[in-house]
């Protein structure tokens, strides 16, 4: 089954033999007639460093890239300006979502063969910390004001609750079968978890399917909201009071108000990883299976582009002083840059 393939560990993953420095591919470029629409250009593809990136923090104090290698135990610092090489942190293990907190330069990254959360200084790449949550961690979130790091366990089924001043789990919340996404909420202090139903190992739980809703002050279940087939990410808008959730299984991005789906989005071939430009209401979608990134106008929730990117797109990030779009592509070992236009 092509979804499995997706999903498993490093020992399957396709191996990238090499990328291409700077390419070019300024012809890709998509604009609409629609009034206030933004318009987005792939600007070029840059070496990510080594083989089998998978997922992209960009700190936006420094513009640099942490980039996280599946098979290689390796998160790579780019500079995503000239795609230099700027250093190479050796981690082990099998490292997957990447979170830079710009607040404290912290650079959280999940260790999902080991059960770790590393913690690394993001001004001189130094492992600061250690965290063993067990399982299979794997998405990343944060709050500043609750001081407290999230981390989806697929393995367990639960939100491990991570002080930042202690860095140590000090709750776990119960949630559906194999969460991979979690999206904050800041302005409402609401957490989300996205429920594949899908295992590390890509065995498939129909009682999956869902995004589970979390008051992060009291680490309550607020509801369990049903979606489509497999939901991969969650990604909370504060301003719009919506949450998107990438739904792998049924190429669609499902859009929930008020703890209710209110519209399903076509988008490509098993969508995982999402991203928010908050400035020009733009929302980016890699579609892992057909080798693309669907932009979304969310002031109004249409597609205003489907662009190219490298071989099995995973992990997105955006700089939003910037307007850059960062798009990690897993098979190809590259990054596909991507600029923003606002109208």
């Amino acid at each position: 089954m092509k979804l499995r393939k997706l999903v498993t560990f490093a020992a399957t993953v396709t191996m990238a033999t090499g990328a291409t420095s700077l390419l070019d591919t300024g012809s890709a470029f998509a604009s609409t007639a629609k009034k206030n629409t933004p318009s987005v250009k792939v600007v070029r593809t840059i070496s990510a460093g080594a083989p089998t990136p998978h997922f992209i923090g960009v700190d936006q104090r420094t513009n640099r890239l942490f980039v996280s290698h599946l098979a290689q135990g390796t998160v790579t610092v780019i500079d995503p300006q000239d795609g230099r090489l700027v250093h190479t942190i050796y981690l082990g293990g099998t490292v997957h979502t990447v979170f830079v907190d710009q607040a404290t330069q912290t650079v959280y990254v999940t260790d999902i063969a080991r059960g770790l959360v590393d913690v690394i200084n993001a001004k001189t790449y130094a492992l600061k910390a250690r965290i063993n949550v067990g399982g299979h961690p794997h998405g990343l979130a944060l709050s500043n004001s609750l001081h407290e790091v999230f981390v989806s366990n697929i393995g367990t089924n639960q939100i491990d609750v991570v002080s930042m001043k202690t860095n140590s789990v000090v709750a776990q919340i119960n949630v559906g079968p194999n969460p991979w996404g979690i999206s904050y909420d800041q302005a409402n202090q609401m957490l989300y978890s996205a429920n594949t139903g899908i295992s590390p190992m890509g065995t498939v739980n129909p009682a999956g399917n869902s995004i589970t809703a979390i008051d992060a002050k009291t680490n309550q279940v607020v509801k369990t909201i049903t979606v489509g087939a497999n939901p991969w990410w969650a990604l909370a808008d504060t301003q719009n009071k919506t949450v998107y959730a990438g739904l792998a299984g049924a190429n669609m991005v499902a859009v929930i108000k008020s703890n209710m789906v209110v519209q399903d989005i076509p988008v490509g071939t098993s969508p995982h990883g999402l991203a928010f430009d908050s400035k020009t209401k733009t929302l980016f979608v890699n579609d892992s299976g057909s080798n693309e990134v669907t932009v979304i106008d969310t002031k109004d929730n249409s597609v205003i582009a489907n662009l190219p990117t490298g071989t099995q797109p995973q992990g997105v990030g955006v700089d939003k002083k910037t307007g850059y779009a960062y798009v990690a592509n897993q098979g190809s070992g590259t990054i596909t840059v991507l600029k923003v236009q606002p109208k």
